[in-house]
């Protein structure tokens, strides 16, 4: 079983327009409400192809329960905490279709009570025990303190999960003190760890082997339509992706990582994982919906997906 924690769910509303003009009343096409949130969405993913799993996290009020209602109508087990006087923000989407432009809006979300912090922090240790894999990931509500990842993970690899983390700021550098077996940081999130831009590839190649050296199994560093750069104890590679028409780009990291994950948990090597997750990432990125994919396009492209050692 693989279980997934998210600290600030959200519902994505997708705002479908021809384009924003300053100034102007601008016209709703159509608006859309779907699954939000980093590890809610990885949950999406393992649903969709065929992976039963649970979902834990912070969840509250009206936003929440259409949350919930959507992870249950796909089948996904939900063991979330309701903090008191709690609601779930809500993230907007915005597509400009004469454009083929994109943008998101995020709320914050809401402050999280202690007494709630704590009952999270038993759900971790009752999951823990029971799964096989624990995926952390997302932005994390107000009231936690900065290692709330680094904490988490620890419970959950003394009691034998192995875990995963896809975090940034703060909360990536203090996650990663826990040694994950993989994280999955972005090009600025990559910035975060080593404190300035790398200059080039090998740069980052350099820095992903020492998280390597610290304890850290795998390091994926997405690089948006460029591909990606995988690392572990014996390789480093590249990947690149298929080129498509994208229609909406969010939520494509991850369905690259939670389509990764579901590769790993069935025994796959790094290189057949991570071209999978490539092909399913684009696959999804041709759709309007944040948590949407089509697992035939994805086979389809899949012979698109290059990779080269570094």
């Amino acid at each position: 079983m693989i279980a997934t924690v998210t600290l600030n769910p959200a519902i994505d509303k997708i705002i479908v327009v021809d384009e924003i003009k300053n100034f102007s009343n601008n016209k709703i096409k159509q608006i859309k409400l779907d699954i939000g949130g980093k590890g809610t969405h990885v949950s999406s993913v393992l649903s969709d192809l065929g992976l039963k799993n649970v979902a834990t996290g912070i969840l509250g009020g009206y936003t929440g329960s259409i949350l919930e209602s959507l992870l249950g109508k796909k089948n996904i087990q939900c063991q979330f905490i309701h903090p008191p006087n709690y609601e779930t923000r809500t993230s907007y989407i915005i597509i400009e279709e004469n454009k083929n432009n994109h943008f998101m809006l995020t709320e914050r979300g809401n402050k999280v009570d202690e007494k709630s912090i704590n009952e999270l922090v038993e759900m971790i240790i009752k999951l823990s025990s029971s799964c096989e894999f624990m995926v952390f990931s997302g932005g994390v509500s107000p009231g936690f303190n900065i290692d709330i990842y680094k904490k988490l993970i620890e419970l959950a690899n003394k009691n034998g999960c192995k875990t995963f983390l896809d975090a940034s700021g703060d909360y990536l550098l203090e996650g990663i003190k826990a040694r994950p077996f993989m994280i999955k940081p972005n090009i600025d999130e990559i910035c975060d760890i080593i404190g300035h831009r790398p200059e080039n590839i090998k740069e980052i190649v350099f820095h992903a082997q020492k998280l390597i050296k610290s304890g850290i199994k795998v390091v994926a560093v997405t690089l948006g339509s460029d591909g990606s750069l995988i690392v572990s104890e014996n390789e480093a590679f590249r990947i690149y992706p298929p080129k498509v028409k994208a229609i909406n780009t969010v939520g494509c990291g991850d369905v690259f990582f939670g389509s990764s994950i579901f590769k790993l948990y069935h025994k796959s090597t790094l290189r057949e994982a991570f071209k999978f997750a490539t092909a399913v990432s684009a696959s999804k990125a041709m759709k309007l919906m944040t948590s949407e994919f089509d697992i035939n396009e994805a086979l389809r492209l899949l012979d698109d997906v290059l990779i080269k050692d570094v």
